[in-house]
């Protein structure tokens, strides 16, 4: 897969979940708390699958 598909999927994800989150009825103390949660969670999964395409590329 192309790098730039990648990321431009990756930057899509995430822009739709915290305009899902902003729009749910949640107080301010909770919904950061649960954005810093999905974002470190996306943050491991894209490092996570940056490390499996580059094993995967032969040299």
């Amino acid at each position: 897969m192309k790098k730039g598909y990648l990321v431009g999927l990756g930057v899509a994800m995430a822009t739709g979940a915290a305009a899902g989150m902003l729009m749910a009825p949640e107080k301010g103390k909770d919904l950061r708390n649960k954005m810093m949660e999905k974002g470190s969670k996306f943050s491991e999964k894209c490092k996570n699958a940056l490390k499996r395409e580059r094993k995967e590329k032969p040299e």
